[in-house]
């Protein structure tokens, strides 16, 4: 934890939170651990805590402290901790291990650099002496000398993570909508597109917060929905990156953090379409990454899982993806648990995010070998179409795996197995009949913001002032 190094004080505040037993004040508090009222309120601020009752109930058995060492600080931020140092003493990161006692039984270092760089100084030496109030002696200049100085830096994970959860509200829809039904008769038509994760990165050094979804993409499926006039939307899944979230692997801090914004922005996009397409039937599909929301429950609050507000029985669970994002004010269905959520446009097109993932051109394939009907699905980022024939005795059916690709950046910000991924972006029209099986898919290629569909060509729009006016309270980049 950075702070002053007077004070070892994730000790103090370990007495802090030992004291409040006996008191209730941060006078007494400050006055127990033997330390002035501001440096301890200034050492709570620093560690995130917000009151007296926070510090109270919050954990700080994994707090380490900064060594009583000028230059050296120590930061924990839940399961990820930095160690820096301008020590002239510090030269390695084994010194600088030693110098902050890490438990490497506790942490590991993920990584670490050392900067080296030369300082000139005046060097001088002194013999005076002070007598009778008279300053007697000689002082001798014997040139510059110069002297290294070293940076060094380490950023480090906890090998047994401790789960951590965000902060977050659940939003309420500002207009409310009614759920609308499909017409009775003749031809309909889909818009579908998967995969934007809304989500943010966080910059180290300005706090800035970068999205992983892409506004252009999103802003030219919007205008397309606006000028094709479906009678359904279709949204394949993985709304929300949920990094906060996952049970399997950490995430680094700066995707972090970001759970409460990413579902104000979705739910921000997702009024936009409803706007749009007031009478259009729109389904929203869970996807494995709005799936780690429930899974985290499950494995560390058991307890809350499916809990329900007292007056919001006929609503979803109080900490479920359709009840954050308001689904149910904006009436759109919610098709959850993933890996089975199908939902079917007619008897030979059925719709989910998909769990099958193969090299570039190969999913489409594994899927239509295996299924008996077409296949729309999202999860792997691509633009593939892959078909083959049905044959049965009196009737030859064409079948077709198709994914339209995705609405989140491709240039790399999206944390994936390795940084040059084969993602395009796109969506998806679907015309069909809903009482048989004909249809027709007609896939639509987003390249930087820019769009062409039916002899119309779409250009993205800067929706950033717009999100920025609607809720001002937000930094948004």
């Amino acid at each position: 934890m950075a702070g002053s190094f007077k004070y070892n004080w994730p000790q103090k505040l370990r007495e802090a939170q030992a004291a409040l037993k006996e008191v209730e004040t941060w006078q007494a508090v400050a006055d127990e651990i033997g330390v002035p009222r501001t440096s301890l309120k200034d050492a709570v601020h620093r560690a995130g805590i917000k009151s007296i009752d926070d510090l109270r109930e919050c954990d700080l058995s994994g707090m380490q402290g900064p060594v009583s060492k000028e230059g050296v600080q120590f930061t924990v931020e839940g399961n990820w901790a930095t160690v820096h140092s301008n020590s002239k003493r510090i030269k390695t990161l084994e010194q600088l291990i030693d110098a902050c006692k890490i438990d490497l039984n506790v942490w590991r270092v993920q990584r670490w650099l050392v900067n080296k760089w030369e300082v000139g100084a005046k060097t001088e030496h002194k013999d005076l002496t002070w007598t009778g109030g008279v300053l007697d002696g000689s002082l001798r200049a014997e040139g510059l000398t110069v002297e290294p100085l070293f940076q060094i830096k380490a950023w480090l994970i906890k090998r047994q993570p401790e789960p951590v959860f965000p902060v977050i509200q659940p939003i309420v829809a500002a207009v409310t909508y009614m759920s609308p039904s499909l017409p009775k008769q003749g031809l309909l038509r889909s818009l579908v597109f998967a995969d934007p994760h809304f989500w943010f990165r966080r910059d180290d050094q300005s706090a800035s917060l970068y999205p992983l979804h892409d506004r252009r993409a999103l802003d030219i499926v919007l205008q397309i929905a606006e000028a094709a006039k479906p009678d359904r939307i279709d949204m394949l899944g993985d709304s929300l990156d949920m990094a906060d979230w996952t049970t399997k692997f950490l995430r680094t801090p700066e995707f972090t953090g970001s759970t409460q914004p990413s579902l104000l922005e979705c739910h921000w996009w997702l009024a936009q379409f409803r706007a749009t397409c007031p009478d259009a039937v729109i389904s929203l599909h869970e996807g494995n990454h709005g799936k780690r929301l429930r899974s985290a429950l499950l494995t560390h609050l058991p307890a809350a899982y499916g809990l329900k507000a007292a007056d919001e029985m006929e609503l979803p669970p109080a900490l479920s993806l359709p009840k954050l994002l308001g689904l149910s004010g904006l009436g759109i269905e919610w098709i959850g648990e993933y890996p089975d959520d199908e939902n079917w446009l007619n008897s030979a097109i059925m719709l989910q995010h998909g769990d099958t993932a193969r090299v570039a051109g190969n999913t489409a394939k594994a899927v239509v070998e295996r299924a008996d009907y077409t296949t729309i699905m999202g999860h792997i980022h691509r633009i593939e179409l892959v078909s083959r024939t049905k044959h049965s005795k009196d009737h030859r059916q064409p079948i077709a795996a198709f994914c339209p690709g995705c609405l989140c950046h491709i240039d790399g910000r999206v944390p994936a197995v390795r940084g040059r991924q084969q993602w395009q972006q796109g969506c998806v029209i679907v015309d069909y009949d809903p009482n048989g099986h004909l249809h027709s898919i007609s896939p639509i290629v987003i390249d930087e913001g820019e769009a062409v569909w039916n002899s119309m060509k779409f250009q993205h729009r800067d929706r950033l002032a717009d999100l920025r006016n609607d809720m001002p309270d937000w930094n948004w980049n």
